[in-house]
This record gives C-alpha cells, structure tokens and sequence, in this order.
C-alpha cells in the first residue's frame, strides 16, 4: 500500500474542501463550455436542455477540463523529440501524503457500461487502462462502471448513455467530463480525451513519478478524471487524486488518497 493511502480507516474525520480551479491547470464550470473542452453534438451544442428520443430532458449540469498543468502544449510527438517538444517546468516529483480533504460536485453516478470508442486511441489496450481508472474508485465503494469498447460516439451526447472517447480537444487540453441530469433524475456522464496529447502507459504506478517521461499517464489522468464522473470535484490538497494539477509522467493519482476514498463513501 501507497504511503499516501496508509492510516485510512472508517473513522477518520472528513475535512471537506472547496473545489479549487488552478488558472491554466484543472477548470470547472457550470452551464457553459470552457475553452478546449469538446463541442457536443449538434442536437446538445446551443442549449442545454434539449429533449431525447428515450424520453425525459436533459440539462448539462457540469463540464470539467483538465489541461497541461505548466500551461504548453502537449504534443505526440514529445517522446520523439524531448529537447524540442519538452513539457518546460512540468516534470513530476515523488509524491508526499494524500490528506482526508475532498470536494462534492452535487452529481452521481450509476452501475452502468461506458461504451468506449477505440477509434484514434494512441495507445494499445486503452480499454484495459480506463477499466483499471474506473476499478480504482469501485475499490472505494463506488458503483462499478464497465467498459465495453463498442462505442462510436466522437463527441460528448446527451443520449442515457456513458461513452468514453478520443477526440481532438483543445491544444492544452488532456480531458474533458460532461455530465448531464435528466428530468427522470438519471445523471449522465461522457468523457473524452485528447488524441493529440502524447500518452504513454507505465507498466506500474511504481513511486507515482516517472522521472524524464514528457507525455501523460493515460490511467493516471483517468482516475482523476473519473472521480468527477462519480461527483467529486477538485480539492487543494497537491497529492489526492482529485487535486487540480496533471504534470508529464506522473502516476500517483492511479491510487486513492484517504480524502479521495472518503468522499466516495460521503456520496454512496
């Protein structure tokens, strides 16, 4: 076990947090599409309350990027040429200790499949790696959420369905979540990541920093991702998973910190 997961125990004592937004880092916004973040479909792209053709009425209640954390461009081709395409300053360091801090968003989420498109995933076995990011908070007492790589979603739909993607995004820009509540009361979540940002897969969360690595943990940066899924919001704590930072070859958030874990159990 992760040091920063040491001392967990049921009766630790939650120190909520508000949901902090680094500018040019990690950003959350209600109602309105923050530069970077995906266009949705057409049907969904001019309002936010639209009706689907499975009944009920969905309204976009969240929208979360995540983006570099130095503010450059992360590009494919940074393995390739690391004196050029070097992410400048953004290197990771071994992490310190999680705390018991977390954040709620409102939202929630249900078991369910999230239909994963492979189209354009720049690494092999993407669907292995978002099960793994999902199975992390499941772990915390989490409703499971599959992943099943059948879907042809492209941009994120309001249609009672998860779908995970890649998808041309902004250029500093990793990730980005949508959730939606219908009026039936379901939530709905959709998640696409950059397909032009340089991904790697580490073998293993290992001291949760691969030093000299200038692309993104692709699991890494979906844990933090799917937390927002499950309705966490962003805390000021540097080393939980929900903190507001994404930095070149870190793998630190594949693993919960206490505060992550404790605010799943907060919500479920």
């Amino acid at each position: 076990m992760k040091p920063k997961t040491l001392g967990l125990l049921a009766a630790l004592v939650a120190v909520p947090t508000l949901a902090a937004a680094v500018p040019g880092r990690l950003a959350g916004a209600v109602s309105r599409r923050p530069a970077g973040a995906a266009t949705p479909t057409t049907a969904h792209s001019r309002s936010s309350q639209r009706p689907a053709a499975k009944g009920g009425t969905a309204s976009l209640v969240n929208v979360t990027v995540t983006t570099a954390s130095d503010g450059s461009s992360p590009s494919r081709d940074a393995l390739r040429e690391p004196g050029r395409r070097r992410v400048r300053g953004a290197g990771c360091t071994n992490p310190g200790a999680g705390t018991t801090a977390y954040s709620l968003t409102g939202t929630r989420a249900s078991s369910t499949t999230s239909h994963f498109n492979p189209a354009g995933a720049p690494v092999s076995g993407a669907a292995s790696v978002l099960q793994a990011a999902f199975g992390a908070w499941a772990g915390a007492g989490a409703p499971s959420i599959s992943v099943a790589s059948d879907g042809t979603a492209t941009a994120p739909t309001a249609d009672h369905t998860y779908e995970t993607m890649f998808a041309d995004l902004g250029p500093r820009t990793l990730a980005v979540t949508y959730t939606w509540r219908w009026s039936t009361g379901e939530y709905e979540n959709d998640t696409a990541f950059n397909r032009n940002v340089s991904w790697f897969v580490a073998p293993g969360e290992g001291d949760g920093c691969y030093e000299g690595v200038t692309a993104y943990d692709l699991q890494d940066v979906a844990t933090h991702e799917f937390g927002h899924v499950y309705g966490l919001g962003h805390v000021t704590s540097p080393f939980n998973t929900m903190s507001p930072t994404a930095t070149a070859g870190e793998t630190y958030k594949r693993s919960l910190a206490p505060g992550d874990a404790l605010g799943i159990q907060a919500i479920y």
